[in-house]
């Protein structure tokens, strides 16, 4: 008969966790043995945050568990729901009366899951009855976060799943229990859901030493089990992003020069700093902001720096770019100010000019089954599974740049600032919309790789002179993209005519109408003089 009587551990090393595992219980001063009642610390602890460098991050992390030779178990990962199909049909009679009986208290619960064998028999009665008193204890506070109910699915997956887990993994570290070393300690890395979070919970309750690295900075082991008794350790940054945990120890570690460029890094380039490295968001995604604007300010903000332009931000690891999208109506009576604006911007290399539509090809074919086969449970495009699909026509790029196109053409889908055509409906015009964005023009496309997103934004600008074709419906899908993914566009039509228009909705970019009609007023390519010019400057 062995009484558990866990007291939280005074202290902590977060470095030498693996050698305090190690440590047998009873070289532990705080701990005292009375008869049949152990006392010992209890080690709690999270980790948040992680150091700029992931590979030292994670070598540390196994250099903790080798430390503690094999009294720290990973779990995080490797849950093992497995369960006798005898036992899942006993739980779910369980359930079918616990919903008749308009929910069952948590100690009858716990006393017919108890009954039925669904619960582990641990040869120490003490310890048979300290798992039963906890699991109570556990579903008494689900059914307080639940209202009281307890008839609901949430508590039928969760107990499920504690069920399941008791066996898998209280039930072995139990039956091998050395009392003279006391517990061993379970690791977590990373998220943990509904389930995996009361698990926890319970293990804690019940006496296990539980280490959790969040390297996200949520904290959520805290909220879980509160802040007493419970050990915090933070390093310098919060991932934006879960790194996947590597199944083998990482072999490169960071020279010194490195860590403290990296450090020097966080310092002068954070996302606020508006110090920015080359490229330093390629990894990003990228939000388009509409800027109202006049005339005037769409021509001059189209040559500015997207960190100098109202509204810019970095954050979460998004970049929130402000972007010019404007429909030019006619042209302006004095002509050397026209053409001096526009020479202005198609002069710069990041500038593409459009002067002949259709510019994109329609695509054909029925593309219903790649659009649904890239749905995420949300009943969204997911951009990772467009990534690895084989239709991606974009997987040459880099993988930060394909990320952020898949999300562009996602958040383009599903709200499609197109018109809808001939009575179609959403769902159809969500896949027209989808089926086009595959197929954005290579000149696009080197734009779209030239864009270092804080700084200048590529232009698209269209002069549409109504010589050799009309725009067509493909050619406004590609332009609402390019604006969506947040590149500056700009449409002339001298003649003022509609063209954007019968496809995109005009309440999407602003209509600025010149003094003057002009139908014949072809593209004026800029003079030689002031090509030279320009060029001595």
């Amino acid at each position: 008969m062995v009484q558990l009587n866990p007291i939280p551990a005074r202290t902590w090393d977060p470095e030498k966790i693996g050698e305090w595992l190690k440590k047998p219980i009873v070289d532990h001063s705080e701990t005292q043995i009375e008869e049949n009642r152990i006392t010992y610390p209890q080690l709690l602890g999270q980790i948040t945050g992680m150091t700029l460098d992931a590979d030292e991050y994670f070598a540390s992390i196994y250099d903790v568990m080798e430390a503690a030779e094999g009294r720290l178990i990973r779990l995080s990962d490797k849950m093992n729901k497995h369960i006798e199909q005898d036992r899942l049909r006993t739980l779910q009679d369980l359930f079918e009366m616990n919903k008749k009986e308009k929910g069952l208290s948590p100690n009858r619960m716990t006393a017919f899951l108890d009954g039925k064998g669904l619960l582990p028999k641990f040869k120490d009665a003490e310890l048979n009855r300290r798992l039963r008193l906890v699991l109570i204890d556990i579903l008494k506070a689900f059914q307080a976060q639940s209202s009281g109910d307890t008839t609901h699915s949430s508590f039928r997956r969760v107990t499920t799943d504690l069920v399941k887990w008791m066996f898998n993994h209280i039930e072995p570290e139990i039956e091998k229990l050395d009392l003279e070393k006391g517990l061993p300690g379970f690791l977590w890395y990373g998220d943990a859901t509904e389930s995996e979070t009361w698990f926890l919970k319970l293990a804690t309750a019940f006496g296990f030493h539980v280490i959790v690295y969040d390297p996200k900075g949520q904290k959520w082991f805290e909220q879980a089990i509160g802040s007493e008794g419970l050990h915090t350790h933070s390093f310098q940054v919060n991932a934006d992003s879960l790194l996947p945990f590597p199944e083998e120890k990482p072999k490169r570690v960071g020279t010194v020069a490195y860590r403290a460029t990296q450090e020097v890094d966080r310092l002068l380039h954070h996302d606020d700093s508006g110090l920015y490295k080359p490229f330093q968001f390629k990894s990003y995604l990228t939000q388009s902001v509409r800027l109202k604007t006049t005339i005037d300010e769409a021509f001059m903000l189209a040559k500015e720096r997207a960190m100098v332009r109202p509204s810019f931000s970095v954050a979460s690891g998004q970049v929130n770019i402000p972007v010019v999208f404007a429909k030019v109506m006619g042209i302006e009576k004095d002509r050397k100010r026209f053409w001096d604006n526009i020479h202005n911007l198609t002069e710069r290399e990041d500038t593409k000019l459009v002067r002949s539509f259709p510019f994109i090809e329609e695509r054909k074919g029925n593309q219903q089954f790649h659009y649904r086969a890239a749905l995420g449970k949300d009943g969204k495009l997911d951009p990772e599974k467009m990534k690895t699909a084989n239709w991606w026509k974009y997987n040459k790029l880099p993988e930060g740049v394909q990320t952020a196109i898949a999300a562009a053409v996602a958040r383009h889908v599903e709200k499609p600032i197109l018109l809808p055509v001939n009575g179609e409906s959403l769902e159809d015009l969500q896949l027209y919309a989808f089926s086009q964005s595959m197929l954005l023009p290579e000149s696009v496309i080197q734009l779209i790789q030239l864009f270092d997103y804080p700084q200048f934004v590529p232009t698209m600008l269209f002069y549409n002179e109504e010589k050799d074709g009309e725009l067509s419906r493909a050619d406004a899908n590609a332009i609402a993209l390019i604006h969506i993914f947040g590149l500056d566009v700009i449409i002339v039509n001298p003649q003022g005519h509609q063209d954007v228009e019968r496809w995109v909705d005009p309440e999407f970019f602003d209509t600025h109408w010149l003094d003057e009609r002009s139908f014949n007023e072809p593209y004026r390519e800029p003079s030689v003089v002031k090509k030279l010019f320009k060029k001595w400057l």
